[in-house]
């Protein structure tokens, strides 16, 4: 069985990469969804059921979900479903999996912090390609730290900045700010 599915939950594990035999990188986490509802008689949130899904991220994307995503964030994925079945010590068995073609962090649930990977083809790399300026067009790879040919950066070159009203280090919303939006006018008085 292999469906398209997008799925809305939480990260359970830390994800986890390891490399094919071909070298391809594959980096997997656990995603537990569970529908919640608002019962309207007890005024109270109820949770439904949760489904456990083992995800798979193959190639750049894998690279881009180990650097960017961590256990208890909550994620959008869309994939290719496919169940399995195979008997086991206690009986039948299933496991539900989750081929990625795409993750990204729930921006209902907070905000995130998009970053572009650049990467070179490898006979840039070796040929030494120069932008227009004269400078190295090379960039690194996901997953490698930037100036790891020893050469130093400045973090500014690297990561953006915040938005105004999230705070840099953890990403959270400030308290009293809503990002993205200008303060109201006040009426003018006559």
């Amino acid at each position: 069985m292999t469906e398209q599915i997008t799925v809305r939950g939480y990260v359970a594990t830390d994800p986890e990469s390891r490399n094919l035999p071909d070298g391809t990188v594959v980096v997997t986490f656990r995603l537990a969804s569970t529908p919640r509802w608002f019962d309207q008689q007890s005024s109270a949130w109820r949770d439904g059921h949760t489904n456990w899904f083992s995800v798979q991220a193959f190639r750049a994307l894998g690279l881009n979900a180990l650097a960017s995503i961590k256990k208890g964030q909550p994620v959008v994925v869309v994939g290719k479903l496919k169940v399995r079945f195979w008997e086991g010590e206690h009986g039948r068995n299933t496991a539900v999996d989750v081929d990625a073609v795409s993750i990204g962090h729930d921006l209902a649930l907070g905000t995130a912090c998009f970053q572009r990977t650049v990467t070179s083809s490898p006979a840039a790399e070796h040929n030494g390609a120069t932008g227009p300026d004269g400078e190295s067009t090379a960039q690194p790879a996901p997953g490698e730290a930037a100036g790891a040919s020893g050469e130093s950066r400045d973090p500014a070159e690297v990561d953006p900045p915040a938005p105004e009203g999230v705070d840099p280090e953890t990403g959270e919303i400030r308290p009293g700010s809503e990002p993205g939006r200008r303060p109201r006018r006040q009426p003018a008085t006559a």
